[in-house]
């Protein structure tokens, strides 16, 4: 009898891991955690539903038109901030008629050029960004004045638009049901190169004091990328926007940032590989800090993920001995570039999503299909053991 259970769970573990798109994902429960990160084609875009069914949207990115290979997902009839907003509303929780929370991780427009189509189209009851009220640092205040002026609308509406704090634990936090949940948090660690000290809701500054650099040596906006960790039981999760990996050559050492953050971050179970997995991110330090077992990156362009860095993720001998690389897109001329490792990527492009189980001892690896809005399931992985704590 046990023979004959261990087999049939093997052929539906063989099924739901085949490529073919033949069922749907399983609506949310409760207790269970989900991070959707959004094959946009245009940008970055991730949607948590937390376990109490707190809705939370990372960046709403929408690059500007004209870029060769960057159309939008799943066809250009729309805006990336529309289909962004369409695929939440056919993942939302029943009951749920908003988001909560909207973080956005750097002023660029692959991170927020789609954030008044999805405020727009859904209820938002907080944005939150790096620089509010007035970005004078490091970017020019009129370079964002129209963006500016999209929030100071949203607050006559009633949305709260704050500045993120680094270090704290309970700006983002539960809000329908908290008490249920006691191992949940998001852990704000990095945000305008203020890094959490690990302790309390201390922190410590990464950047010089501006007094002491040359205007063109003030940190860029990547370099003000804000990260957070989601801690729900055993599972860990970071996602840190833009934030650069090794320094160029010649390049002051603080700017490798990922050195820094890494150690505080600690280990997780998975994370999304920083912008976009460009040249020079996953550093080894990262990588040795991490630990993740899923890594996903969150491509959109003909240049992500960048050769190099997909070699040093899928090549390292660092622990874990198994890791799994995700993308949500890649372009041909990616392809061709990137060879070989294209073909060991752990599942075909699309949108990523992670499901943690109930309490977060586990959880599971699909990818939907972004070439229409039928959301497809086109392969598994998982379940795994959370390992983080």
């Amino acid at each position: 009898m046990r023979t004959v259970l261990l087999l049939c769970a093997l052929a539906g573990a063989a099924r739901a891991q085949r490529l073919d798109p033949e069922y749907n994902l399983l609506p949310w429960t409760p207790g269970v955690m989900e991070i959707h990160q959004i094959s946009t084609g245009r940008g970055n875009a991730a949607f948590f539903i937390l376990p109490d069914g707190t809705t939370l949207l990372v960046d709403a990115g929408a690059a500007p038109d004209g870029m060769a290979e960057t159309d939008p997902h799943p066809n250009a009839s729309r805006r990336p901030g529309e289909w962004i907003a369409r695929y939440i509303r056919r993942h939302l929780p029943e009951g749920i008629k908003r988001l909560d929370y909207v973080v956005i991780t750097t002023l660029r427009e692959d991170h927020m050029g789609g954030l008044m189509d999805v405020a727009g189209d859904l209820p938002v009851g907080a944005v939150i960004d790096r620089g509010w009220p007035d970005y004078s640092y490091p970017a020019p205040d009129a370079a964002l004045a129209g963006y500016r002026r999209f929030l100071e609308g949203k607050r006559g509406d009633g949305v709260a638009v704050g500045r993120f704090i680094p270090g704290s634990g309970t700006q983002l936090h539960l809000v329908h049901r908290p008490a249920g949940y006691p191992t949940f948090e998001i852990r704000n660690i990095v945000g305008n190169g203020e890094l959490w000290t690990g302790e309390g809701e201390g922190v410590r500054a990464l950047f010089p004091p501006l007094d002491k650099l040359a205007r063109e040596e003030w940190p860029a906006e990547d370099m003000c990328s804000l990260g957070i960790r989601l801690t729900y039981g055993r599972f860990r999760y970071f996602t840190g926007g833009d934030l650069p990996g090794e320094a160029g050559p010649g390049y002051p050492a603080w700017q490798a940032m990922e050195a820094a953050v890494g150690p505080v971050v600690g280990r997780v179970d998975a994370h999304a590989v920083n912008r976009h997995g460009a040249i020079g991110e996953e550093s080894g330090a990262f990588l040795t800090a991490l630990q993740s077992r899923v890594l996903i990156v969150p491509s959109w362009a003909p240049g992500h993920p960048a050769p190099d860095t997909l070699k040093r993720v899928m090549e390292s001998r660092l622990p874990p001995d198994s890791r799994l690389v995700f993308a949500t897109d890649l372009r041909p001329s990616a392809r061709l570039v990137i060879g070989e490792r294209a073909g060991r990527l752990a599942a075909p492009p699309g949108h990523i999503v992670l499901r943690v189980a109930d309490g977060g001892e586990s959880y599971r690896v699909y990818v939907l299909g972004a070439s229409d809005e039928e959301d497809r399931v086109l392969a598994m992985r998982g379940p795994f053991r959370a390992q983080s704590q």
